[in-house]
């Protein structure tokens, strides 16, 4: 299983919903709840369910107008999964694009824009997963087949920058690589 540390606490990836799976639910809401300002409590917030908390710290750190567009990508990419979980995957998709424009598309050498294009990629290639199974409930298979190919080619563009960037054994490009995987197994 891929994993990785949120604030100390280990989160594995499950392997059929791509969502993350919190070992001790406790530890990290203790965390958020003693660093209500940063950044990353948004996440995770989004990761333990507590989806309007992290809507309104989402919309806080997005509050600053003179952020660096760096910084507004990631922010607004965190903000885009917090909708995704809430299943609002229209304006969820929305604000994955905006992320992406604001990594610089303009200059797709500078490493830190790719590196922030790569996780935008990666985290709306899930998002549109998550939709193409939302459509097939809902017996709309050519919505569905759409969003599947839209979301296996964003997967596929995370995982060629990250394997670009961090070369094959990366935290990043195992991720990636496993959401390819799973898009492709629908």
């Amino acid at each position: 299983m891929i994993g990785f540390e949120a604030a100390g606490v280990p989160v594995v990836l499950d392997e059929d919903t791509l969502r993350e799976e919190v070992s001790d639910p406790a530890t990290l809401l203790a965390w958020c709840e003693s660093h209500p300002e940063d950044p990353r409590t948004v996440a995770y917030l989004r990761m333990l369910g507590r989806l309007d908390e992290a809507a309104a710290a989402a919309r806080a750190t997005l509050a600053p107008e003179n952020l660096p567009p760096l910084v507004r990508a990631v922010r607004r990419t965190r903000y885009a999964q917090v909708l995704q979980f809430q299943g609002a995957h229209a304006a969820a998709e929305e604000q994955y694009d905006l992320a992406a424009e604001e990594t610089g598309l303009e200059d797709p050498t500078a490493p830190a824009g790719l590196t922030v294009l790569a996780a935008v990629f990666h985290h709306r290639a899930k998002a549109r997963f998550e939709r193409a199974g939302a459509e097939t409930a809902q017996e709309r298979p050519r919505a569905a087949a759409r969003l599947g190919e839209q979301a296996l080619e964003d997967a596929e563009r995370a995982l060629a920058i990250r394997r670009h960037l961090h070369g094959e054994d990366s935290a990043e490009v195992a991720s990636s690589r496993q959401a390819v995987e799973r898009i492709r197994r629908g």
